[in-house]
């Protein structure tokens, strides 16, 4: 008698295995990326760290983005190597327990984003070997939603240690957690073994170009995301200057963001599944929008807690939204080259948005509440552009159907409609 197996087959092994390495891995980005993005401006502003270095240090991931343009020239091409620039980044952080001075965060900052960024193409075409496309959403958003859960618990341990021992304990343990667990990249192993070809700086913005969905995309997170990085440095100097707050209440809305973030990468996942991609992100910047206007106008700190859960929930969105879009509208062989494209302009438009409004603040042209209000009014042109995008697309695949199908396709719910297709069955039988 036939008896159903209930053990997984080879390709459902394999598929779990290299998700667990990625869960794994995902746990020690999430701690540092807490820990760099929420405690380190934090700490440079309370040792006398001034608004364009602030800038500086919100420029650094952009700088970074930008020359990931090279990624195809000396980017990671295995996963040893993925393991490798992925944990050599986390330890530079090891730095910070030794030496805090401006310069030396700038640019223990710049290297450690640098790591990222030249190995995000990589990753994200090796995921695209990996993983079946009816599942990556889901997928990506799982391994993201791993990240963020670590990122709440890095950002509450640093946050305490900070307090307790000071910024530069919190820098080691994340620099150490996110060390070890680079090695699980190493482990990853995709279906076939064919070694991706390098491409040139101008291959990587050829590939962009060529989707014209991705140009419109990228032109959209040109505004959204720049009004969020310029008013990134002016967030702690609200959090100092303004509402005094402690390292500990620094670490608890980097805790509740990262906590929003967990649960919506799952559910964004789901979104870009069975709704398409950009209508994640549509909906994720309206949240963010909201979020950067509630911190422009914050008169304490439950305001903020606010705007964290917001913001975490729309950085989720944005997340899965790219990558997602990116692997709908791209060849395998050309998924690498088109994400370097995407960070290169981005990232050029990152640089200039981290400076804009620190050197307004600096020279006293604005103050910290309308230079934020100014980040907000860039980032809603940003919205406006998502949904013109998402309209274009409506419009697009409508112009592509047979004017016929045009013509009667609103008909068909209609009591005529129905009645010309039963009449048009009676005929047929």
């Amino acid at each position: 008698m036939f008896r159903p197996s209930l053990s997984a087959t080879p390709p459902q092994r394999a598929l779990g295995r290299n998700l667990g390495l990625d869960l794994f891995a995902a746990i020690g980005v999430g701690a540092t990326v807490a820990v760099v993005t929420a405690l380190l401006p934090t700490i440079g502003r309370r040792g006398g760290l001034e608004p364009i270095g602030l800038a500086a240090l919100a420029a650094a991931p952009f700088v970074a983005n930008l020359l990931s343009v090279f990624a195809g020239r000396v980017g990671p091409r295995s996963p040893a190597q993925l393991a490798a620039i992925r944990g050599g980044g986390a330890a530079s952080l090891l730095v910070l327990a030794v030496v805090t001075s401006a310069p030396v965060l700038i640019v223990v900052s710049l290297v450690y984003w640098l790591s990222l960024s030249l190995s995000g193409p990589f990753q994200l075409r090796l995921w695209g070997a990996m993983y079946p496309p009816r599942l990556r959403g889901r997928i990506v958003g799982a391994i993201g939603s791993g990240k963020a859960a670590a990122a709440v618990v890095a950002a509450l341990i640093g946050g305490l240690a900070a307090d307790q021992f000071g910024g530069p304990a919190a820098m080691l343990v994340a620099g150490a957690v996110g060390a070890v667990c680079a090695i699980g990249y190493a482990g990853l192993r995709a279906p076939t073994a064919e070694r991706p070809k390098g491409f040139s700086a101008r291959d990587s913005i050829r590939a962009l170009r060529e989707r014209s969905v991705l140009s419109r995309l990228a032109f959209a997170q040109g505004f959204y995301g720049g009004g969020l990085i310029a008013a990134a440095p002016l967030y702690a100097i609200v959090n100092v200057d303004r509402l005094d707050l402690s390292m500990a209440d620094v670490g608890i809305l980097a805790i509740l963001s990262a906590a929003s973030n967990t649960l919506a990468f799952l559910v964004w996942g789901v979104v870009a599944d069975r709704r398409g991609p950009i209508l994640a992100m549509r909906i994720g910047a309206l949240l963010g929008l909201g979020s950067l206007v509630a911190y422009a106008l914050a008169p304490d700190i439950r305001v903020l807690y606010a705007a964290s859960i917001a913001a975490g929930i729309a950085g989720a969105s944005i997340d899965v939204g790219i990558a997602a879009v990116i692997s709908d509208q791209t060849t395998l062989a050309s998924r690498a080259a088109a994400m370097a494209g995407w960070n290169a302009l981005t990232g050029a438009r990152g640089i200039v948005a981290a400076f804009a409004m620190s050197v307004l603040l600096q020279a006293g042209l604005v103050d910290v509440t309308t230079g934020l209000l100014l980040c907000a009014l860039v980032s809603a042109v940003g919205v406006a552009l998502f949904w013109r995008s998402d309209m274009q697309e409506h419009a697009n695949d409508r112009a592509r159907q047979p004017i016929r199908t045009r013509v009667l396709a609103p008909m068909a719910p209609s009591r005529f409609g129905r009645a010309v297709a039963e009449l048009r069955s009676a005929v047929a039988r």
